[in-house]
């Protein structure tokens, strides 16, 4: 398998939004709505925006924070997400409960009819 067909991982760093009112938003096409593990990560698979194909990280493993992980697997059981829905996901840096000086990486599921 040659290193271009990989699929390539979603980086939330590269969304710097500091304003939950102006988040940074990301359009989602599920196609792989059940999370799954990698060795570092749990994931989905999405089409992102025009990116194409992509590995969506939910919950890295040395993090602490398991806010979207939590979020998307509410959302799944409930049968509220599902393949090949598209669904909007805004996020943005807000201010850590537990350490006012450390940014922590919120999000918001809106899920769509599709």
């Amino acid at each position: 398998m040659s290193e271009s067909s990989l699929t390539p991982f979603l980086h939330w760093g590269k969304y710097k939004s500091k304003d939950a009112n102006h988040p940074d938003v990301v359009h989602l096409k599920i196609t792989e709505v059940e999370p799954f593990d990698l060795t570092y990560s749990v994931n989905i698979k999405a089409e992102v925006d025009a990116l194409g194909e992509h590995i969506i990280p939910l919950h890295n493993f040395e993090s602490a924070n398991k806010a979207l992980v939590v979020e998307w697997t509410r959302l799944w059981k409930a049968g509220t997400i599902k393949d090949s829905q598209s669904i909007q996901v805004n996020t943005w840096l807000g201010v850590s409960t537990r350490n006012a000086d450390k940014p922590i990486r919120r999000w918001k599921i809106i899920s769509s009819t599709s």
